[in-house]
């Protein structure tokens, strides 16, 4: 076997478990070793039979003195159906306890009466007396210690055919494999951090001799991971600095002069983060900016002050958004607000006419438009620009990467764009560090005229209750958005989630049928969503129920009210984006957290969001409870995900950026860390690891 080998060719892997194991992202030897427990449970200490506790797991050694098998019949959903029951008696020296497994006919084969085991079960008490139901069992031999048990044991995600116990005896059989790995650090920094070496770190995250062991192997892992974003980070930021851009000045006093002309008062955030973007571009090194503003914050006044001074220089602007709903909305605000002052706006989306977007391509072409906003057709569209000095992205983690870098990168002899990231989700310091190590953090941390939207978490026996709340705001002329998590229904008994097309129904004939209800959903053309959104914001709609389409940027002045159907499946950050969707005029506004769930740690996440309303103390408790990799993407194609790394760890994380910073001045060509090089390159991203 070698680390290419195809787990098909192991002992006991058919295709059943094949096709699991590819559902696990493991095709072959090296991705099973990869494929890292989630936690480890100490089975190192044996329990003795009469010692055992009612509903604590024990780890048992003995003989099974007494096994057979039998089947039943048990009527549910008034069909009898067949059950096969394997029943044992376990005895070790200080007594006895019955085993009972179900629909686990082998058990009786594997562990004939005699076979001396290691049993790890959870002890419970029935009307026959305290019995095992299910443990799992492994045979002691002279020849293999146990695998299972009596040892600090992995636990791993599991998928239909492949338990965590069948993924540990596959484990196990490829760890001589181990030394074949390469390391991917220099000696030298290895040796400077104290780390173990790359194969003694796969082995201990797998079957550690000791809470040591796992303890150094976690660290060695979790610093190579952090170790390659952020040498690619300073590699990028290197490779930023040597590029030439386009200088892009305006005077502080012409920048006065522009935002008193503005339909209100910049927030003092605005008025920073519009000093730094003028500072940035004002050089002939591309600027890299990230804005992260909260819901509300005023982050396209900011992009459309930096268009400005763009014209201002003769050069165009490039703003794109991840959805036409968006990308509509945002070229009619800048439209409305910029053109009196001579900033000329036009709008690409792949609904437009051919002749439409002939129209604009030659007004891109000859220089009449100074702001281009479009949708993802700004990729594919054939555009030449005159002279693109500045790139705008908006939730720039929703684009793929080569696209952003067709936007991004000057053609040949042509100068570099500066860059202008949005997002409207909070970035917390720890990944300022680990994924925007070469970009420039700009916060938006105030919203101009905006109260807390009070917000309250509801089972369901006051479903009726809230209906009746919202049919109050709605007599009082005010707009009402329901939200649910999936479009259509499936045909599933057991999944209750709510959908867009099935609730819909229901409000406009049953709920609310002396009211005028709508529906929008990603699944609708464009044409139809536009038109629907528009009727919203117009006010000829009292109520509509959306899919996630709206969760970011949409802009209904008159809307108060927002139910939330199956809150739990979202994350907090993206419950607070939808939060965003109300209240946007100062009104007093509130948002309801809808949830079947009676799950106390389900409920107690939601109820967060009835204490805090910050998006960036939000975005941190997203984090700690859901990792980087679910809410920034970080499982994009070809980049890292975070399977070890706690980013919450800062002075960990610093550690980890210094000794790149060491490498790098000691040999900045990677020439003594060419696997870290090849992986660098190989990381799909650009500027930002959203």
């Amino acid at each position: 076997m070698d680390l290419n080998t195809q787990v098909g060719n192991l002992p006991a892997v058919n295709d059943k478990v094949v096709a699991g194991l590819r559902r696990l992202g493991i095709k072959n030897l090296r991705q099973l070793l990869f494929y890292f427990p989630n936690r480890h449970e100490d089975r190192r200490v044996i329990s003795n039979v009469r010692d055992v506790v009612i509903g604590k797991q024990c780890v048992l050694q003995g003989k099974i003195i007494k096994i057979s098998g039998e089947a039943t019949f048990r009527k549910r959903h008034g069909r009898a159906k067949q059950v096969l029951i394997t029943k044992a008696l376990f005895q070790d020296e200080s007594g006895s306890i019955p085993l009972v497994w179900f629909h686990q006919r082998f058990i009786e084969k594997n562990f004939p009466k005699g076979t001396e085991v290691v049993l790890v079960g959870t002890p419970s008490e029935g009307d026959s007396g305290i019995s095992i139901i299910s443990p799992e069992a492994e045979k002691i031999t002279t020849l293999h210690p146990p695998v299972h048990a009596v040892r600090f044991t992995p636990i791993y995600s599991e998928t239909e055919n492949v338990s965590s116990r069948f993924l540990r005896y596959l484990v196990m059989r490829a760890l001589p494999l181990t030394p074949k790995l390469i390391d991917y650090l220099p000696e030298t920094t290895r040796e400077e951090e104290g780390l173990f070496s790359f194969s003694d770190a796969i082995k201990g995250i797998h079957f550690p001799d000791s809470f040591e062991e796992l303890t150094s192997s976690r660290k060695r892992l979790a610093f190579d991971e952090l170790f390659i974003l952020q040498s690619a980070s300073l590699v990028r930021k290197k490779e930023r600095l040597q590029e030439i851009g386009i200088k892009l000045k305006m005077s502080e006093e012409k920048i006065k002069v522009a935002t008193k002309k503005l339909p209100f008062i910049l927030t003092s955030s605005q008025e920073e983060a519009i000093k730094q973007i003028a500072g940035d571009i004002a050089t002939a090194v591309p600027m890299n900016r990230l804005v992260a503003g909260d819901v509300g914050s005023g982050k396209t006044v900011v992009a459309g002050m930096a268009a400005l001074i763009a014209k201002e220089n003769g050069a165009q602007t490039a703003l794109v958004a991840p959805t036409e709903i968006l990308a509509t909305q945002h070229a009619e605000g800048l439209a409305k607000i910029f053109e009196p002052m001579g900033l000329r706006v036009a709008l690409l989306t792949g609904s437009l006419r051919v002749s439409e977007r002939n129209a604009v391509a030659d007004g891109v072409f000859s220089g009449e438009i100074d702001l281009l906003v479009g949708t993802h057709a700004l990729f594919h569209a054939d555009l030449n620009f005159r002279k693109l000095g500045l790139v705008v992205v908006d939730e720039q983690h929703r684009f793929g990467v080569d696209q952003r870098d067709e936007l991004v990168k000057g053609g040949e002899g042509q100068p570099t764009p500066h860059f202008l990231s949005l997002t409207a989700t909070p970035i917390p310091r720890t990944l300022q560090l680990t994924a925007y190590g070469d970009v420039d953090v700009t916060p938006l941390d105030s919203r101009p005229g905006q109260q807390v939207v009070k917000t309250e978490v509801v089972p369901p026996d006051r479903r009726d209750e809230v209906y009746r709340l919202l049919a109050d705001r709605m007599k009082n002329k005010e707009q009402v958005f329901v939200i649910c998590p999936r479009v259509e229904e499936v045909d599933d008994e057991e999944d209750d989630t709510k959908s867009v097309i099935t609730e819909y129904k229901k409000l406009m004939s049953v709920v609310f049928p002396d009211f005028r209800v709508g529906m929008v959903h990603g699944k609708l053309p464009s044409d139809e969503k536009r038109q629907i959104l528009t009727d919203f914001r117009d006010g000829k709609l009292d109520l509509l129920v959306a899919s996630s389409v709206v969760e970011v940027g949409v802009d209904i002045p008159n809307a108060t009210a927002l139910l939330i159907e199956g809150a739990e499946r979202f994350g907090l950050a993206q419950l607070h984006q939808f939060r965003g969707r109300v209240g946007r005029r100062g009104q007093e506004a509130v948002c309801y957290l809808a949830s079947e769930s009676q799950d106390d740690v389900v409920l107690s996440r939601l109820t967060i969001l009835e204490n805090l309303s910050n998006g960036l103390q939000i975005a941190e408790e997203d984090l700690k409870r859901r990792g980087a990799g679910e809410i920034y993407g970080t499982r994009q194609s070809g980049g890292v995900k975070l399977k070890v790394a706690n980013i919450a760890d800062v002075p960990f994380l610093l550690n980890v950026r210094k000794a790149a910073e060491k490498l790098l001045d000691r040999d900045p060509e990677l020439k003594t860390a060419d696997l870290i090089k090849k992986r660098i390159a190989q990381l799909n991203v650009t500027t930002h690891f959203e």
